[in-house]
């Protein structure tokens, strides 16, 4: 699990992927990626993207991503989605 730090937010009712490596990213190029695995996104400015779909997400420029479910599982198969496939 060297790629991400994947840690549970106060309350149990998301978690948060921060990946390891990266301090920035192209957010749109990102969000067109987390679109087109099913999400509609929401809102957009500087500082966060949004995301409805299967659970709430919140992208953010430095690549962290929110997860709203209380659900590990969930959580981490997104997170592997995230660092695999959306931020490649």
């Amino acid at each position: 699990m060297g790629e991400y730090v994947l840690e549970v937010c106060s309350g149990r009712a998301a978690w948060q992927v921060q990946p390891s490596s990266l301090s920035q990213i192209e957010m749109s190029e990102v969000s067109e990626k987390i679109i087109s695995s099913g999400w509609e996104c929401t809102l957009k400015n500087r500082l966060c993207y949004t995301f409805s779909g299967p659970v709430d997400l919140t992208l953010f420029p430095s690549g962290k991503l929110l997860i709203k479910t209380p659900d590990q599982q969930i959580a981490d198969d997104i997170a592997k989605k995230h660092i695999e496939t959306w931020l490649k």
